[in-house]
């Protein structure tokens, strides 16, 4: 388990993952398969059979999620790009690359492969489909059969709506790449369109909702707010990338911080270095050596009444690479790992000596006012 993911299995080298939104998914679309579509479109079944229709179409359901992506994935790999794991989550999956496209033709053949993927399945499902409910005493696993299919068709075409991070927004991606030479300027105007789109579904869900559509209309709004957020991170993304392409760490952290010896009491650090300097985060060095990180958040674990008793050194982070980062790395490096830090602060070092700290608000800083600076 890491964090909000569950690592299932590995798959020619591509670690499996699941965001725990699954076993919502999972539950909710079980539940309104066996007790809304399958006892409507298939009478005069048992409740038992139409809860394990359900249950099967749900992991049948995965399983091509599964696979769509997988497709995306050895396509990205023989263009040479890395791919870390696949994550699974509530509405798709997420392929984790390290790197970006080489060119628009392969962004557009990792980004076809997965709908072509899932109306390949579409159709193996259907063709089974076609045999097995020719046998009356098939009925039920035709009937699952059959909504996989029509399912994987629907995944399909769905995915290729010209929305970022959509694949028919890849796909745009890599055609306006191709036609401007110019990645950013697609990846900008893909995700605008991704943004676009997802709003548009989440005001067709709410007046869905109002119009008397129920359930289906909270569908609708979870899927735009998914989409949009996806968009916007992509174009955030990009526009990190833009403002820190070729920067370094050294450029952008705080010199000569306050730092603090790992003898001094939690209730001298808190009256001495937190109410005095304002600051929530403090590098732990003693004769010059760098030990490791004291912030908020340890103190906050500690009882008032026994901060007096207790030592920096106690309650310290140690040094290690989720905390500290070399002041030769890139920007985008520390966007990166700062993004996952919790403080969001990382001690920089050079020849393992403390040089200076540098938080994610230094970076968005430098982003927020790049972004400004460039627009028109």
């Amino acid at each position: 388990m890491n964090g909000k993911h569950l690592t299932l299995i590995e798959v020619f080298g591509i670690k499996i993952k699941v965001n725990i939104s699954w076993v919502f998914i999972a539950v909710l679309l079980a539940w309104a398969l066996a007790q809304g579509y399958f006892p409507t479109a298939y009478e005069g079944l048992s409740e038992a059979t139409y809860w394990w229709m359900g249950i099967v179409a749900v992991f049948g359901l995965f399983f091509s999620i599964l696979l769509h992506e997988l497709a995306h994935s050895l396509v990205a790999r023989a263009f040479g790009m890395e791919i870390k794991g696949i994550t699974l989550w509530l509405l798709g999956g997420v392929a984790e690359m390290t790197d970006e496209p080489p060119h628009p033709r392969a962004e557009f053949l990792m980004a076809i492969a997965g709908p072509l993927m899932s109306v390949a399945l579409a159709l193996v499902f259907l063709s089974l489909a076609s045999v097995i409910e020719r046998d009356a005493e098939l009925a039920a696993i035709g009937a699952v059969v059959s909504y996989l299919g029509m399912l994987n068709l629907i995944l399909a075409a769905f995915n290729m709506v010209p929305a970022y991070p959509l694949d028919g927004g890849r796909v745009a991606r890599a055609a306006l790449w191709a036609w401007s030479g110019d990645y950013y300027y697609a990846t900008s105007v893909a995700a605008r369109l991704g943004s676009l789109f997802g709003l548009v579904l989440i005001i067709f869900g709410i007046l869905s909702a109002i119009g008397g559509a129920g359930l289906a209309s909270l569908w609708w709004v979870i899927l735009g707010m998914f989409i949009r957020f996806a968009a916007d991170a992509s174009n955030f993304q990009l526009q990190a990338t833009t403002a820190l392409k070729g920067k370094l760490v050294r450029e952008y952290m705080t010199p000569n911080p306050k730092t603090v010896s790992p003898g001094v009491s939690v209730a001298e650090l808190v009256e001495n270095w937190i109410y005095r300097y304002s600051f929530e985060f403090f590098p732990v060095v003693e004769a010059g050596n760098l030990l490791g990180s004291v912030s908020l958040h340890e103190v906050r674990a500690i009882p008032p009444g026994e901060r007096a008793g207790t030592k920096v050194g106690d309650i310290m982070i140690p040094c290690s690479d989720h905390n500290t980062i070399p002041s030769h790395a890139t920007a985008s490096d520390a966007l990166a790992k700062v993004q996952t830090s919790s403080p969001s602060l990382l001690m920089v070092v050079e020849n393992q000596t403390l040089v200076g700290v540098i938080g994610l608000k230094d970076l968005m800083r430098v982003i927020t006012i790049t972004a400004d600076l460039s627009q028109k």
